[in-house]
C-alpha cells in the first residue's frame, strides 16, 4: 500500500471488510512514541516473504529476551532535516527536545550494549560531543546559558548592573514620597518600567506616561530620572536577542552536518518502537509466530476484534489440505460462516504485516501474494451500483488478481435466482480454482454444494447446528441452513412453518436430512476419537512415570554401591599401605583376612543358574526380575525394561520357585 499525500494509507478493499485498521490502532496503544503509533497504524501487508520472515524473526527475538523499552522520539521521520534545512535557526525548545532524544539513544545503546538485544541498539549513533555542545549553551528548561559565549556574559551582566542601578533609583522615589504613589511596587509595562502614580500627581512626575488604570485613578510613568538608563538596557537587551540567534544559529548548523545520523537513528527508534509494540500486542492476545507452508491450518484461531467485543469466542480450527484450494461452507445464519472468512483473512494479512497471529503455535499458511474478499453489501450509490453488480465487480477484481491469491467470498452469487447463481458461482469457484486461488466461501445454494462435492480440487464444509448453533467448523460435510429451525427458535408461529415446510421440494428435504445423518456420525466418530486420543494420552502419562520410577530406583542402587565400593576401596588402600609400612606382621596380616571374610560373608557367592535364552530370570544383586536375551560363553544378557546387563551364572536365580510357591 502507499500513503496518500495527507500522509494516510491507502487501504485494500479487503483490509477495510477484515478490520486491519482497527487491528493495527490496537497495536499503536502499545507505543511510546507518536511517530511509531503512526507506523503502527500505517503498516500495509509486505510483498516479500523474505522480509517478513526477518520481521518475525525480529519479534521473536525480542519476545524471547523478555525485555521491555521506553522510547522517546520527539520527531517523525524526515521533519527534522525539513526543518534545519528550512529554516536559519530552529527554537531553543527543539533544541531541548533533540537534545532529549539523543541522550535517551545513547542511553538505549549503553543499556543493551552487552545483552542479547545488542545487535538491535548497536547501531545508534554515538552523539556525546553534540550533545555537550548543546549542553554548553542550553540548560534543561530550555534557556541560553550566560557562558554561551563571551559575549553574551558580558551582555548580561551588563543588564543587571543596569537593571539593579534602575530599580534603586525608582525604589528610591517610592520611599521619598510614598502618597504620590496608588501601590509602593516598580510595575513594568511594554518592557518599560513605570510606577503607578496617582492620577492627580502626575505632574510632579517627569516623565514619559505609558498607560492608565481602568478607574482612571493611576496613571504609569517612566520618570525621566531612569529614562537614559532604561534605554541603555533596551540596547543591551537587543544586543543579547543577535547574540542568542547567533548561538541558536551555530548549534542549527551542527545538527545540518550530522542530519543524516540523526535522522537514521530517529528511523531506527521508531521502528524499535514499532517492533516492541508488537511483542506486547501478541502477548495480549495470547498470539503466535505463524509458519508459511504450502497447506492451510489455523488452529484455536480468532478474529481480534470479535474477541474484544466478547471473550467467549469459539475459536477456529481449519486444516485445508494443499491438494484442496475451495472450501464451501454452508449452514445457519448467524452460525459463524461470515467469522470463519473474516478471521482467516485478518490471519493472513497480519501474517504479512510481520505480527504474530491470534492461532495457536503451529498454525501454518501460505504466503499469499494478495487478499481479496467479498464480504457484506457492496452496494453502492454513489458508483450507481447494484448489490449484485457491487459483488461482481468484487469477484472480477479476485478474478483478474495473482494467482497465489486468498479469496474469501461471503454468501455467493445469493443475490440473483437460484439457477443463474448455481451456475454462475459454479463456473466462478472453477476459474478461481484454475488459476491457483485459494477460496473459501459461504452459500445456502444446495446445488453448489453438490457441485463442490463432486470435485477432486474443492471441499464442503459447515458450521455445526446442534438446536442451536456451536459455532464450530465441521470439514468435509455440507450443513443444512436449518432456516426454518432457526425460525421457530425466534418466535415464528407453527402454523407458518408448517406452510413452509408443506412448499420444501421432497428431495431437497432428503439431502438436508442426509446432511444432518452424516454430521451426527461425524460427530459420533470425532468424539470417539477423542476418547481414544485421551486412552493413548493417559497410557503415555503411565508409560513415562514408571520409566521415571524405573530410573530413580535404578539410580538410588548404583549410588548405593557405589558408595560401598568406594568404602572398600579406603579400606584396602589403608591396610596396603599399613602392610608396606610394618610388614607383613601377624596381626596386620590377621586384619586384612578378617576385613575380607567379612566382605565376603556379606555378599555370599549365590549357587550357579543356567538359564534358556528368553526365560524370565532375577538379578540377585539388585533384585529385579529381567528376560533373558542372549548368552555368550559363561555370561547371560539380561534385559530390565531396555537396561541390559552381562551376568555370571552366579548372579541370577530362577524365578520358578516362586510360582511354584504360589501355587
Amino acid at each position: 500500500m502507499e500513503a496518500t499525500k495527507g500522509g494516510v494509507i491507502a487501504r485494500t478493499h479487503a483490509e477495510e471488510v477484515l478490520e486491519l485498521p482497527k487491528i493495527l490502532k490496537s497495536l499503536s496503544k502499545f507505543c511510546s512514541t507518536q511517530p511509531g503509533k503512526t507506523k503502527a497504524e500505517n503498516l500495509s501487508p509486505l510483498r516479500d516473504q523474505f522480509a517478513v520472515e526477518s520481521e518475525l524473526e525480529r519479534v521473536e527475538a525480542i519476545r524471547r529476551s523478555g525485555e521491555s523499552a521506553d522510547f522517546f522520539a520527539p520527531f517523525g521521520p524526515g521533519c527534522l532535516r525539513e526543518r534545519v534545512q528550512s529554516a536559519d535557526y530552529i527554537t531553543t525548545d527543539e533544541l531541548v527536545a533533540v537534545r532529549r532524544f539523543l541522550g535517551s539513544a545513547n542511553a538505549l545503546k549503553a543499556r543493551f550494549a552487552h545483552g542479547r538485544l545488542n545487535d538491535f541498539f548497536s547501531g545508534l549513533h554515538d552523539f556525546r560531543d553534540l550533545i555537550a555542545q548543546i549542553d554548553k549553551r542550553i540548560d534543561e528548561s530550555g534557556g541560553i546559558r550566560d557562558d554561551a559565549s563571551p559575549r553574551l556574559a558580558q551582555l548580561r551582566m551588563q543588564q543587571r548592573q543596569i537593571n539593579r542601578r534602575l530599580r534603586d533609583v525608582l525604589n528610591g522615589m517610592l520611599s521619598d514620597n510614598p502618597g504620590m504613589f496608588t501601590d509602593l511596587n516598580i510595575v513594568e509595562r511594554s518592557g518599560h518600567f513605570v510606577l503607578p502614580v496617582r492620577s492627580n500627581f502626575k505632574k510632579q512626575i517627569k516623565g514619559i506616561i505609558h498607560s492608565f488604570s481602568n478607574s482612571g485613578e493611576t496613571v504609569f510613568i517612566e520618570p525621566m530620572a531612569v529614562s537614559e538608563d532604561a534605554a541603555l538596557l533596551a540596547e543591551l537587551e537587543e544586543g543579547e536577542r543577535i547574540e542568542i540567534e547567533a548561538i541558536l544559529r551555530e548549534l542549527t548548523e551542527s545538527l545540518r552536518d550530522t542530519i543524516d545520523e540523526i535522522e537514521e537513528d530517529i528511523d531506527r527508534i521508531v521502528t524499535l518502537d514499532v517492533l516492541f509494540a508488537k511483542v506486547h500486542f501478541a502477548n495480549e492476545l495470547g498470539a503466535h509466530r505463524p509458519t508459511f507452508d504450502q497447506s492451510l491450518s489455523v488452529l484455536n484461531a480468532f478474529h481480534p476484534v470479535l474477541r474484544h467485543i466478547n471473550d467467549h469466542v469459539v475459536p477456529l480450527n481449519l486444516r485445508l489440505n494443499s491438494g484442496k484450494r475451495v472450501l464451501l461452507i454452508s449452514g445457519p445464519n448467524a452460525g459463524g460462516k461470515t467469522v470463519v472468512l473474516k478471521t482467516v483473512g485478518v490471519v493472513a494479512l497480519m501474517a504479512k504485516c510481520g505480527l504474530f497471529i491470534p492461532a495457536a503455535e503451529g498454525s501454518s499458511l501460505p504466503f499469499f501474494d494478495e487478499v481479496y474478499a467479498d464480504i457484506g453489501d457492496e452496494q453502492s450509490i454513489e458508483s450507481q451500483l447494484s448489490t449484485f453488480a457491487g459483488h461482481i465487480k468484487q469477484i472480477k477484481t479476485a478474478l483478474d488478481g495473482k494467482s497465489n491469491s486468498l479469496v474469501l467470498l461471503d454468501e455467493l452469487m445469493s443475490q440473483t435466482s437460484v439457477e443463474e447463481g448455481s451456475a454462475l458461482a459454479s463456473a466462478i469457484l472453477d476459474e478461481l480454482s484454475k488459476r491457483g486461488k485459494v477460496v473459501l466461501a459461504t452459500t445456502h445454494n444446495e446445488n453448489l454444494k453438490i457441485f463442490v462435492s463432486n470435485r477432486d480440487d474443492m471441499v464442503n464444509g459447515g458450521m455445526e447446528y446442534s438446536d442451536r448453533p456451536t459455532y464450530r467448523l465441521i470439514l468435509g460435510v455440507p450443513q443444512p441452513s436449518n432456516a426454518i429451525r432457526l425460525a421457530r427458535t425466534l418466535g415464528i408461529s407453527e402454523t407458518v412453518l408448517d406452510r413452509a415446510n408443506a412448499q420444501l421440494d421432497d428431495k431437497k428435504m432428503s439431502v438436508n436430512q442426509l446432511f444432518e445423518d452424516l454430521s451426527k456420525e461425524l460427530r459420533r466418530v470425532e468424539e470417539e476419537r477423542k476418547k481414544l486420543s485421551a486412552l493413548a494420552s493417559d497410557y503415555e502419562g503411565k508409560l513415562a512415570a514408571f520409566n521415571i520410577k524405573k530410573k530413580q530406583e535404578f539410580d538410588e542402587l548404583r549410588t548405593k554401591y557405589r558408595n560401598e565400593l568406594r568404602k572398600a576401596k579406603k579400606e584396602v588402600e589403608r591396610l596396603i599401605k599399613v602392610l608396606r609400612e610394618k610388614g607383613p606382621k601377624p596381626d596386620s596380616v590377621r586384619k586384612a583376612r578378617d576385613f575380607f571374610e567379612a566382605k565376603l560373608r556379606d555378599e555370599p557367592a549365590g549357587e550357579a543358574y543356567h538359564p534358556g535364552v528368553g526365560e524370565l530370570v532375577r538379578i540377585r544383586e539388585l533384585r529385579r526380575i529381567g528376560q533373558v536375551v542372549a548368552q555368550k560363553g559363561s555370561k547371560y544378557k539380561v534385559s530390565l525394561q531396555n537396561i541390559y546387563y552381562w551376568v555370571d551364572p552366579t548372579d541370577i536365580e530362577s524365578i520358578r520357585e516362586d510360582k511354584g510357591n504360589q501355587n
